[in-house]
């Protein structure tokens, strides 16, 4: 569970702005919380607001630069790609800085770093077990280049042999790498929890993002088929469900323009291996080898009724809407939710699809109680989600740019709101902020207005 995030000096974040995840002592929807007995309860949903180019999506940027960082490292010589705030010269040099608190498999931990385009500056890990925080390691890179990294006894361990181990992986870490990737590449048991957080309990999905595992999904897993099935009719969307099919491997009929070399690669695949393929016509496919050695190609189809005939027809998914398409990618966030502990965040959760269908979705999540154990952060220009029948005020975040192009980050639990005030009126009007102030189209000349 994410605790909270903190951003400086990257891409529109040029000052500290944190993404707090702690619930105020609101006690609208109760049921919204994570709640411990020995720790302050956690939101189980944030969902944030601003105008375009306010920063919102800057925010999952962020967060997925982090862990793309964390989780796959970077090469020898490798620049970092991060990118500073740009608007003040002053920023263009200094490193930027990432900071999660998490809560995860008992422990809370607290990890961050600092970093311009050529080394990691500073990094630090401390973890909460018990009541005691504990240091696993300090590290710092002087101003001539040298690394230092202080060890703690929690990733020390109390025999030799492991310190000198842990040790020799600080000596032989790379300026530009995270001391936690190496420790992670060597294996090093202690820091394992933190690291399977960020490979696969934080999901991130983007405006145009696919399911990866959607197909494959879909034919193994019985239940979930039958989930999307009547998640789509009870949307609406005009599908009655989804059918998984097997489609005859023909590499020249299907991919006729694929080279000789890709063609080898993939006749070649193992057991384990998942390959997507997309068609030339635009049709999605899955690729795959049984377990007697066969090549499989995998697709899914939306069966919607034909009128009067008590009959069906089979549409290919590509051509269904827009809106039934990314909702189908986003339904795994509400599967995988009830089986597992997963903090999801979806940038412009309401990208093609209709404001009562955003609303569904969220409702489906924050209401389903086996739905408890994860987190779901989103970015939305959809007003309608903003009512308390709906949300609690601390779950709503705000993203406003201030006069120098800086974007900045508050609660509406900052605001003294009336109970009965209309969120949506009041966000609309202007009284939270986080909204775009239009200029007067008259004034332009290719806009005039003819009497």
């Amino acid at each position: 569970m994410l605790i909270q995030f903190t951003i400086e000096n990257f891409l529109s974040f040029k000052e500290e702005n944190a993404l707090n995840m702690l619930a105020t002592t609101d006690r609208k929807h109760k049921h919204h919380l994570l709640t411990n007995k020995k720790k302050k309860p956690l939101l189980r949903t944030a969902a944030l607001y601003g105008a375009n180019g306010s920063g919102k999506s800057n925010l999952i940027r962020a967060m997925a630069f982090a862990q793309d960082l964390i989780v796959e490292g970077t090469r020898p010589k490798q620049r970092i790609d991060v990118t500073p705030f740009k608007l003040d010269k002053s920023c263009w040099q200094a490193p930027s800085r990432f900071e999660f608190i998490i809560n995860y498999q008992g422990a809370i931990y607290t990890y961050g770093f600092v970093v311009d385009e050529k080394e990691v500056r500073e990094e630090w890990l401390f973890a909460i077990h018990n009541i005691k925080e504990v240091t696993l390691f300090e590290r710092l890179t002087t101003r001539n280049g040298k690394i230092k990294v202080e060890i703690g006894p929690s990733l020390a361990g109390k025999k030799a042999k492991k310190h000198q181990f842990v040790k020799f992986i600080a000596e032989g870490t790379r300026p530009n790498n995270l001391f936690l990737h190496e420790l992670y590449e060597k294996n090093v048991a202690e820091i394992m929890p933190l690291i399977d957080w960020f490979r696969a309990v934080l999901i991130i999905i983007g405006p145009e993002s696919n399911y990866r595992d959607l197909i494959f999904d879909a034919h193994m897993n019985g239940q979930f088929l039958q989930f999307m099935g009547d998640f789509l009719r009870a949307a609406d969307t005009g599908v009655d469900g989804i059918v998984p099919e097997k489609v005859e491997f023909n590499f020249e009929k299907l991919f006729p323009d694929l080279p000789e070399s890709m063609k080898s690669k993939l006749t070649n695949i193992s057991t384990n291996e998942r390959i997507l393929l997309s068609a030339p016509d635009g049709r999605r496919f899955a690729m795959m080898r049984e377990p007697n050695g066969e090549l499989t190609l995998l697709k899914l189809k939306a069966r919607h009724h034909l009128k009067d005939a008590g009959e069906h027809i089979d549409f290919e998914i590509e051509n269904e809407s827009d809106g039934t398409r990314r909702l189908m990618d986003l339904l795994p966030a509400l599967l995988h939710s009830k089986s597992s502990e997963k903090v999801y965040l979806i940038d412009e959760i309401d990208r093609s699809m209709h404001p009562l269908l955003s609303r569904m979705f969220l409702e489906a999540y924050l209401n389903d109680p086996e739905c408890g154990r994860g987190q779901l952060i989103i970015t939305t220009h959809e007003s309608q989600l903003l009512d308390r029948n709906l949300l609690r005020r601390d779950e709503i975040w705000f993203a406003e740019k201030d006069k120098n192009g800086g974007s900045h980050l508050y609660s509406l639990s900052e605001f003294k709101v009336r109970n009965d005030l209309k969120l949506e009126k009041g966000y609309l009007d202007g009284r939270f902020g986080a909204i775009p102030f239009l200029g007067d189209l008259e004034n332009l000349p290719y806009c005039s207005v003819r009497e």
